[in-house]
């Protein structure tokens, strides 16, 4: 890039794991946890951009915009920029793998992450249901979309024997104090992927697992108590009381208890659903009758 000189480490390809198992709705947006495989090498910045980098950038353009308080589209016409200017190399923001990838390969755990939050490429959706698994940013606009005018960031802290990241967080565009990193890659590089998550979790599983839990944990402790507590015949006259408060008990411990989700994983010719209690192998989707 012309004018400025950047600092870029060479990351290998490797795989990482997004989203979590958590099983409660509060954890609904960070699910499904899943294993993305990123199979070629790139290149990121070991800091983030600067103000003077950026202002040098931008030294061509009548109003230069402001460095604390930018948006998507100067975003945008930042790497329209650098990009025009190089043909062996194009440059972009990191996606949410790859900027993790990058994290866990670097050793300087004060380069990474940027305490501010960072912008990653991927577009804020609710869940991680339908995102790509090879590593290439999430674009695709559809339903899940978390809105317009809202853009994905990283941030977490480091400390001496670890580095902790929280899951995505969104911010406004207008956000202050938002950084970037820029990622290397090859102008023959193409940001695709035929294969995604599922769009959606299986409902029929989860109405199955929550009769089976307001059973054990809300209806049947309803009628223990009563036997114990109530005056006699209230397990006959009260029944639907009993049955409905402890559906009602099962619902609202839903919001932060529930048992740990499947892990997905992409093999070669399908997706397969791995339980974190019995190990148990499940294929949700197969690509075997898919031609080329």
């Amino acid at each position: 890039m012309k004018n400025i000189s950047l600092n870029f480490f060479k990351i290998e390809p490797g795989n990482v794991f997004l989203g979590r198992d958590n099983g409660g709705l509060y954890f609904a947006a960070e699910r499904p946890r899943h294993k993305v495989d990123i199979k070629y090498n790139f290149e990121i910045t070991k800091n983030c951009i600067t103000e003077e980098e950026w202002n040098e950038v931008f030294k061509e353009n009548e109003v230069v915009p402001n460095y604390n308080q930018f948006n998507q589209k100067n975003i945008e016409e930042f790497f329209e920029i650098i990009n025009r200017e190089n043909k062996d190399f194009k440059f972009r923001l990191p996606s949410e793998s790859e900027w993790e990838l990058a994290k866990s390969q670097l050793n300087d755990l004060t380069v990474i992450p940027n305490k501010h939050g960072e912008l990653i490429a991927d577009q804020p959706h609710v869940s991680y249901w339908g995102a790509p698994c090879n590593g290439s940013p999430w674009l695709e606009n559809n339903s899940k979309s978390a809105g317009f005018g809202m853009q994905c960031t990283k941030s977490g802290k480091s400390t001496k024997r670890k580095s902790i990241t929280p899951g995505i967080s969104l911010h406004k565009s207008h956000k202050r104090n938002i950084k970037f990193r820029i990622v290397k890659l090859p102008k023959s590089h193409i940001d695709s992927s035929k294969r995604h998550l599922p769009s959606e979790f299986d409902r029929f599983e989860i109405l199955k697992r929550e009769i089976i839990i307001a059973i054990l944990i809300g209806i049947i402790p309803s009628f223990i108590w009563a036997y114990f507590n109530a005056s006699p015949g209230y397990i006959v006259t009260g029944f639907g009381n009993l049955i409905m408060g402890g559906v009602f008990f099962s619902l609202f411990t839903g919001l932060i208890f529930r048992p740990r989700h499947s892990t997905l994983e992409v093999t070669e010719n399908k997706i397969i659903s791995i339980s974190p209690y019995r190990k148990q192998i499940k294929t949700i989707i197969s690509f075997e009758d898919e031609h080329p």
